[in-house]
């Protein structure tokens, strides 16, 4: 079973590029937009690892 990430971007099309480039190297990987819904996901679903960006609207990184 690969590692699971989580990678938490609001910018689209970097969080599409990082989570393309994860998934051809054999982890599965979920993207939220906002912290919040990264928490959400969190709260429900168990990950190895999460890639996190630290400038999102609303609530940063570093909150979450």
């Amino acid at each position: 079973m690969p590692a699971r990430i989580l990678l938490i971007d609001d910018d689209a099309r970097l969080a599409g590029m990082v989570a393309e480039y994860l998934g051809e190297a054999g982890f599965a990987v979920s993207v939220c937009g906002s912290g919040s819904s990264g928490l959400e996901k969190l709260a429900r679903e168990e990950y190895d690892a999460v890639v996190l960006d630290l400038m999102l609207p609303g609530r940063s990184g570093f909150q979450v």
